[in-house]
């Protein structure tokens, strides 16, 4: 057959043989290379997983220690069961010990994986190849997405994701061709899924609706009874050794069940995101999360439906499960863990690929010319999603930038706001931050909401005065124990470090930014400004007292006894345990 010049064009150019999987390595890095340039912590769960348990990670032997305990490595008692997270770690420890450049590096390797196994999956499923393509390129550059693929802690849903598909590649190649080689894979991908994350529970519910549904099985047939003998022999096996690692059971059923049910809205809200990726998040609480751009984005899902010249409802109501089904185990949590409870962006990863079988099923008819017309807006807007995916990823650079980016995100959090008290208050605050800080240092902050307008007020206020006066290091000193009271750590940093450019011998403003650079988990910034602070003030005992704290935690006891003598001759109170500690040492 003859191809015509459009055919050559889309088809054998750009999407021939293994081309589309080279598109989704090339547009993955250009996306998610800077990544790999981050060397600094976040301190949202990173730090724990690699550096403070790195002694569980550090050697390949550490992998069948990972099916023994919970992500956390704790003796009993924890509650997520993950070995193939924590083995995930390990190879990634081999890349690069505690830096980052491996981890970064399997994280991105692993979006990569996803898209290539989600666009094999279209294609089986029975989507067109070019459709196929540009559903998984809508994944591959969605913002959404950036969570899971930059932020160490998310990876495990990108992992789960590899297993998932490679389960319903291999469910749907067993059915097509009755081959036990495809059953014995698809048991062997389920076993890596439920040992990745407990959401796997899902995927046999959503299996068994595309079996009876959408094949039109017999409930009693022959793959019925294959399959549920084979999960559940995978379920047993697992639950032994998920309570062999002591992984503390979910208490009461029933109230489980009614915490998920209560949380059913936030499913608006990770629906909105997808269409409207403008509103994002890094893990906010109910409060903080709107649900107008959820309730819209289904209005714009049943218009396309209506407007849809073939409507395959098996196929859609496949999606819509798949969609509901892996989201819910996200909306139960640990009451006693968890307080208020977030919902984290990541989350998203594997139901929207549901969203993406239901847009896929649709069918429109338009003519050429039209068709035409709208490619380069549709490039467009492909173009734009990946530019808000690259801006997005700095938000997870390090502690500062992604407090900040939280802060923001989830302002109603009441863990979002800092302890003013640790700092020295400047008199231009006086009064109006006094408040604040008695609120926050007996923890009143429980409902942040007039916490919040009163720190706004304040920071508005100063605003006004830094137009008028843009060089004064006292605005800028008050702005930024404001900012650091409201949790934007990276404003705080912007305006401690103008008030120093102003005033280079106020050694309080050197202590402050001490101050939060600790908060920060920044060490060695927070000593170089205390240290700073020392020089230009000698007689600051809480500097001395800081930087025997500092360098207690570094090991670094002669140092940490020093200051802690210095501190004590200076009238500051040292608390006993840590005086009888750093002699221990020494």
């Amino acid at each position: 057959m003859k191809l015509t010049k459009k055919q050559l064009t889309i088809d054998n150019v750009f999407l021939h043989s293994w081309q589309p999987y080279f598109w989704f390595i090339i547009i993955s890095f250009l996306l998610y290379s800077q990544v790999l340039t981050f060397s600094e912590y976040t301190y949202y769960d990173d730090h724990f997983l690699i550096v403070e348990n790195f002694s569980y990670i550090d050697k390949l032997s550490d992998i069948g220690h990972a099916f023994l305990e919970d992500v956390s490595h704790q003796g009993q008692g924890g509650n997520l069961y993950r070995p193939l997270l924590t083995i995930s770690l390990i190879l990634s420890a081999q890349i690069s010990g505690t830096e980052l450049f491996g981890y970064h590096f399997i994280d991105i390797i692993l979006h990569i994986a996803s898209c290539c196994l989600l666009f094999a999956a279209f294609q089986i499923l029975g989507f067109k190849r070019t459709i196929s393509f540009l559903g998984t390129l809508f994944f591959c550059v969605h913002p959404a997405m950036t969570q899971a693929v930059v932020w160490i802690a998310g990876r495990n849903d990108s992992l789960l994701a590899v297993f998932i598909l490679l389960c319903l590649i291999s469910f749907i190649k067993f059915l097509s061709t009755s081959s036990l080689k495809w059953y014995f894979l698809h048991l062997l991908f389920f076993v890596l899924a439920m040992f990745t994350k407990e959401t796997s529970l899902m995927f046999p519910v959503a299996a068994m609706f595309y079996f009876y549904a959408l094949k039109g099985k017999g409930v009693f047939s022959t793959n019925t009874i294959l399959f549920l003998a084979g999960w559940g022999i995978v379920l047993i096996n697992w639950h032994i050794l998920r309570s062999a690692a002591m992984i503390t059971p979910v208490g009461n059923k029933l109230q489980a069940t009614a915490l998920v049910l209560s949380n059913m809205p936030i499913a608006l809200h990770y629906l909105g995101i997808i269409f409207w990726p403008f509103n994002l998040a890094f893990a906010p609480i109910s409060i903080d999360i709107h649900i107008t751009a959820g309730i819209i984005s289904f209005a714009f899902l049943s218009l396309a439906l209506f407007l849809s010249k073939r409507r395959d409802w098996k196929f859609i109501l496949f999606g819509s499960m798949w969609f509901i089904l892996f989201l819910i185990p996200t909306f139960y949590y640990d009451l006693g863990f968890h307080t208020p409870p977030k919902f984290y962006e990541h989350r998203i990863y594997i139901p929207f690929m549901g969203i993406l079988f239901i847009l896929l099923s649709l069918s429109f008819t338009y003519p050429e010319r039209f068709i035409k017309r709208i490619i380069p807006y549709i490039i467009t807007i492909f173009c734009g999603l990946g530019l808000l995916s690259f801006t997005h990823t700095s938000n997870f650079k390090n502690s500062l930038t992604l407090r900040e980016y939280d802060a923001l995100t989830s302002p109603n959090d009441p863990k979002m706001y800092s302890a003013v008290t640790q700092m020295t208050i400047p008199k231009k605050l006086g009064h109006e931050i006094q408040a604040v800080a008695d609120s926050l240092q007996k923890r009143e902050n429980k409902d942040p909401a007039a916490l919040k307008e009163k720190l706004w007020y304040i920071i508005d206020d100063l605003k006004k005065e830094l137009r008028s006066s843009p060089n004064d290091p006292n605005v800028h000193h008050a702005l930024a124990i404001t900012y650091f009271a409201r949790g934007l750590f990276l404003s705080s940093e912007e305006n401690f470090l103008a008030a120093i450019r102003n005033n280079s011998k106020d050694a309080d403003i050197r202590y402050n930014l001490g101050v939060l650079y600790y908060n920060a988990h920044e060490k060695k910034k927070a000593e170089k400004a205390w240290i700073e602070a020392l020089r230009l003030d000698s007689t600051l005992g809480n500097a001395h007292q800081n930087l025997s704290y500092l360098y207690y935690e570094l090991n670094l006891n002669e140092l940490a006894w020093f200051h802690c003598q210095k501190a004590m001759q200076l009238g500051v109170k040292i608390v006993p345990g840590l005086i009888n500690e750093i002699q221990k040492k020494l």
